[in-house]
C-alpha cells in the first residue's frame, strides 16, 4: 500500500485556483445543455440514455466495446459504497475507526433487508444473500477502501464537513433524453475528488473533464467548481484539472465521442 501525504494531497486539493472568472466559466456553461441534447438526439437507435463514469472509462480505453458490460455486484464493486460509507460516519464522529464503520454500513444492509428498515438496494440484498464468510471478506476489501481514504486527507484543513461520496446526476432539461453521473468522493467548495483505479491512464484528463462538465452544467447560476483532481490510493500519484473552458470543451467532446461510436450507455 502506497503511504499516503495527507498534507500535500489536501493542499493540492484546496489549494488556490487559477484567475478564471467564474462568471466566465457560468456563461461557458451556457450553451452546452442544448449542445448535448441535440448530441443524445443522434444516437444511433435513439431513445434516452444515461452515461456514467463507468461507461466513460471503457469507452475511451483502446479498443472499447461497442456496449458496455453489465453490472455485477463483488466485492471491488461493493468496496466503494461500504467505504464511503464508513468515512461519512468517521467524518460526522458516528465512528471512530474504518472498520467500525464499514461494520455499521453492512449491519444497515442487512436490517434493511431483513427487518425492512429503511429504503432496500441492489447491494444490500447480494449482501444478505452472502455467507458470514463472504460478508467478511467484503467487509475486509471495504475497510482497506476506506482506510485509504481516511488516511489521504488532513481532515482538519476543511472549513466545512465536505460531501463525501454522493453520486450526482444532470438530466437534461426539458426533453429527457440524456442523463451525465458526476461520481467524485469528496466535495469541498469548488473542489473535486476522484478515487481512481486501475492503472494509471492517458487517458485519465479526459475522465476528469466529464466530472467537471457534468458538476459544472449542475452548478447553474451558482457556484462553479474549480478543481477536479483524481487520486490513485494504490500509488498515491493524483492528477489536477482545473476548469476553463477548454476542459468544459473536452467534456462535451469526449460524451460526442461516445454517442457518434454508438455506445450503449444504461438505458432508462
Amino acid at each position: 500500500m502506497a503511504v499516503a501525504d495527507p498534507a500535500g494531497l489536501t493542499a493540492a486539493l484546496l489549494g488556490p485556483l487559477p484567475p478564471v472568472s467564474p462568471a466566465a466559466l457560468r456563461r461557458a456553461v451556457e450553451p452546452i445543455s442544448a449542445e448535448l441534447v441535440a448530441l443524445a438526439g443522434r444516437r444511433p437507435g435513439g431513445g434516452p440514455w444515461r452515461l456514467t463514469d463507468h461507461d466513460v472509462r471503457l469507452a475511451l480505453a483502446p479498443g472499447a466495446p461497442m456496449a458496455v458490460p453489465s453490472f455485477t455486484w463483488s466485492s471491488r464493486t461493493a468496496r466503494r459504497g461500504l467505504g464511503l460509507a464508513a468515512v461519512r460516519a468517521l467524518v460526522g464522529g458516528t465512528a471512530t475507526s474504518p472498520e467500525e464503520g464499514v461494520r455499521a454500513a453492512i449491519a444497515g444492509s442487512l436490517r434493511a433487508v431483513r427487518q425492512g428498515a429503511g429504503p432496500v438496494a441492489s447491494m444490500d440484498h447480494w449482501l444478505a444473500a452472502l455467507p458470514a464468510a463472504g460478508r467478511a471478506a467484503v467487509g475486509a476489501e471495504a475497510i482497506t477502501w476506506a482506510t485509504r481514504l481516511w488516511c489521504a486527507l488532513d481532515w482538519t484543513a476543511f472549513e466545512a464537513p465536505p460531501l463525501i461520496g454522493r453520486d450526482l446526476w444532470w438530466d437534461s432539461p426539458g426533453a429527457p433524453v440524456l442523463g451525465l453521473r458526476s461520481r467524485a468522493e469528496v466535495r469541498a467548495g469548488t473542489s473535486r475528488l476522484v478515487v481512481l483505479g486501475g492503472a494509471r491512464r492517458s487517458t485519465v484528463r479526459a475522465e476528469l473533464s466529464v466530472v467537471a462538465l457534468v458538476e459544472a452544467l449542475r452548478a447553474g447560476a451558482s457556484v462553479v467548481p474549480g478543481r477536479v483532481m483524481g487520486w490513485w490510493p494504490d500509488s498515491g500519484h493524483h492528477v489536477r484539472v482545473d476548469l476553463d473552458q477548454a476542459v468544459l470543451e473536452e467534456g462535451v467532446a469526449v460524451v460526442a465521442r461516445i454517442v457518434q461510436r454508438g455506445l450503449v450507455g444504461a438505458a432508462v
